[in-house]
């Protein structure tokens, strides 16, 4: 098996892997949402059922009380304004948690606590300019506790995941939890800087850095892409390029590393200018990273690289040349996750200025190396090698079956 060398100078040497079969560290998750997807913990899921089960399940929620219903795929299930008025109050997330539908029972639910939103949820540059608001109404209306953070970080590590990087952690209770929890060493918390505004001096030494949006998602068609939609929308940049540069200028003055949410090619080109031109005023961050950029070019890899700039980005994300066919062209279906071009032309380095998460969608080391190993157009395969130096290793062991003829990849239970 081509992985077996290189497996064994990259893994402590418990017991030789048998024919297909893998041992390794379990694995860093660098860019997740942990506050987030633990207060998620035990919501309704509908991404995997049909639209008619979708219904059922969603119609046999409580009515007395608000409940926070996932995995609405746009392009493939809708609901019309009849079917939503037949629900109980429910609020169903998008797949990539950037917008929401509400029934009528729910817009009465939330009606004088989040008038904007009831008001404003069908406005997918509204949800995309609030995203971190909306994300903080799912964790307070699901609700964030200890046994919730104990119960997802258990279930991270069944999934071969040991450590994670909460890039939005909900607010300084959500902090202060996570800090007081067994896990604390293994949670590393960056901050929205609104969030981060309302923190006491003690927390905000705890956390790592802060974390913006330049645009949107491609589930809301709203990341910003150097092509319209089919639907003749263009994506969304969420600032102008003097807002941004100002909003970056104050973040420096706090001296925390900045994560910039930046997936489309235009959303990279204007993070990377406004930087170069806040660099060329003499004002910088202790380090910069850049999350998703699934549509980077060569040239501003390039120009990344000069800057000292981190990439963090997700191999699963090598599945939306799949998932969002409906809405990515031929050529950008090609162009996402253009790994090969950073590591072999750009000179990136896995596990130094180039890093792994997942973003939850979904966790787990047999998605990161499935999409890793076995994407669908060659420029986005990694080797199992950059696969472990990118995400990281962390305590404890995670066991895979890869079978290359069908290019597959199993977790084995340990």
């Amino acid at each position: 098996m081509p992985y077996r060398a290189a497996f064994l100078d990259i893994i402590p040497r418990r017991e030789v892997p048998t024919a297909s079969t893998i041992e390794l560290p379990r694995l860093h998750d660098r860019h997740t949402h942990v506050s987030l997807y633990a207060a998620l913990e035990g919501c309704p899921d509908i991404s995997a059922l049909s639209k008619e089960e979708a219904l059922r399940a969603l119609k046999a929620l409580p009515g007395d009380r608000l409940t926070i219903a996932l995995g609405w795929h746009s392009a493939r299930v809708s609901f019309t304004s009849q079917e939503l008025s037949s629900l109980p109050p429910v609020l169903i997330a998008s797949l990539s948690l950037h917008g929401a539908l509400l029934s009528a029972s729910a817009k009465e639910w939330l009606r004088d606590s989040e008038p904007e939103l009831v008001g404003r949820h069908k406005d997918r540059e509204w949800c995309e300019r609030n995203v971190a608001k909306l994300l903080s109404l799912y964790v307070r209306a699901a609700g964030f506790t200890a046994q919730k953070l104990d119960a997802f970080m258990r279930r991270l590590e069944m999934l071969g995941v040991g450590a994670a990087e909460d890039l939005l952690v909900a607010g300084e209770d959500a902090l202060s939890l996570i800090q007081a929890s067994p896990w604390s060493g293994r949670i590393r918390c960056w901050a929205d800087p609104a969030v981060f505004e309302g923190f006491s001096p003690q927390a905000r030494e705890q956390v790592a850095g802060l974390k913006i949006f330049t645009d949107g998602a491609l589930a809301q068609r709203t990341a910003a892409l150097d092509e319209p939609y089919p639907d003749g929308s263009r994506g969304l940049l969420l600032h102008a390029d003097k807002d941004l540069a100002g909003l970056l200028a104050g973040l420096a003055r706090l001296g925390k590393p900045a994560a910039i949410h930046a997936i489309g090619r235009r959303a990279v080109e204007q993070a990377l200018t406004v930087i170069e031109r806040l660099y060329e005023d003499g004002i910088s961050f202790p380090a910069v990273r850049l999350e998703h950029v699934q549509f980077i070019e060569e040239p501003q890899a390039r120009r990344a690289k000069a800057l000292g700039a981190v990439l963090c980005m997700q191999p699963n994300f090598s599945a939306d040349s799949r998932d969002y066919a409906d809405r990515l062209s031929a050529r950008l279906r090609a162009a996402n996750n253009p790994f090969r071009m950073l590591i072999d032309r750009a000179g990136f380095c896995p596990g130094n200025d180039l890093i792994f998460g997942s973003d939850g969608m979904p966790h787990g080391a047999r998605s990161a190396l499935q999409w890793g190993l076995f994407p669908d157009h060659e420029s986005q395969r990694l080797t199992l090698e950059e696969l472990a130096a990118g995400y990281g290793m962390a305590e404890g062991v995670c066991r895979l079956r890869i079978d290359e003829g069908a290019g597959r990849v199993e977790r084995l239970q340990p």
